[in-house]
């Protein structure tokens, strides 16, 4: 595994791309992105005492298959054990504390043929919230910056090397979700807007949603509570 700390970089997972090419399993972290994003290109903002972390390796196609689900539940499992706070899932890849989002997943691929090239990103907010509706894990735990990086890079490389339990991840899932059973929410699927009630997870990690008497099932968008009227 080659480990490269970087001051500044435009992308954390940019930068595990470009080394994919000369190197089959990379690590990445930053100080500070300045081009840093997250699903659908949104922007991440990049405070430098916050975690930028990058994980990529070249890995058989079939590995990719629910990859950001698996990454999400390890992340959770360390940062459970930094928090004091209400820690929460947010389908389909955020992290919450308090209701407020405290870290961000983004998995991509590049496929040829029955190859890949994954990079999971993983941005944590650990010493400042830089946005209001975000937490931090600042006045949460005393744990060291590179202690807390040291187990984020620890669990995502194991992710490459163990079968994964998808009916243990299901029911972690389930568990912690931040959406309840019978919440009005609303999903943004490619610039459509659908309001239904929500009604839980399949088996293989879409969201389900009660809509116009009828049940829809998602695998990626963005998605938000809505107050009932």
């Amino acid at each position: 595994m080659r480990i490269v700390r970087l001051k500044k970089v435009d992308s954390t997972n940019l930068e595990a791309f470009r080394l994919l090419e000369e190197t089959d399993f990379v690590v990445v972290s930053a100080d500070t992105q300045t081009e840093g994003y997250g699903r659908n290109k949104s922007k991440w903002i990049s405070s430098e005492g916050n975690i930028h972390l990058s994980i990529g390796k070249a890995v058989k196609v079939e590995t990719v298959k629910h990859l950001s689900i698996y990454a999400l539940y390890k992340v959770f499992g360390i940062l459970r054990n930094y928090t004091q706070g209400k820690l929460k899932v947010k389908w389909p890849n955020d992290i919450l504390l308090n209701g407020k989002k405290l870290a961000g997943i983004l998995v991509e691929s590049k496929i040829k043929g029955h190859k890949a090239k994954v990079v999971i990103g993983v941005g944590v907010n650990y010493a400042f919230a830089p946005i209001e509706t975000g937490a931090s894990l600042g006045g949460e735990s005393n744990v060291l910056k590179g202690e807390l990086e040291q187990s984020l890079v620890n669990a995502l490389a194991g992710i490459f090397r163990e079968q994964p339990d998808f009916a243990e991840i299901l029911s972690f899932i389930e568990e912690n979700s931040f959406f309840k059973i019978g919440d009005l929410i609303q999903m943004d699927s490619g610039g459509t807007l659908i309001t239904g009630i929500f009604k839980g997870y399949s088996s293989d990690f879409a969201i389900v949603l009660e809509s116009d008497g009828k049940e829809l099932f998602f695998y990626s968008g963005e998605v938000k509570k809505v107050r009932k009227s």
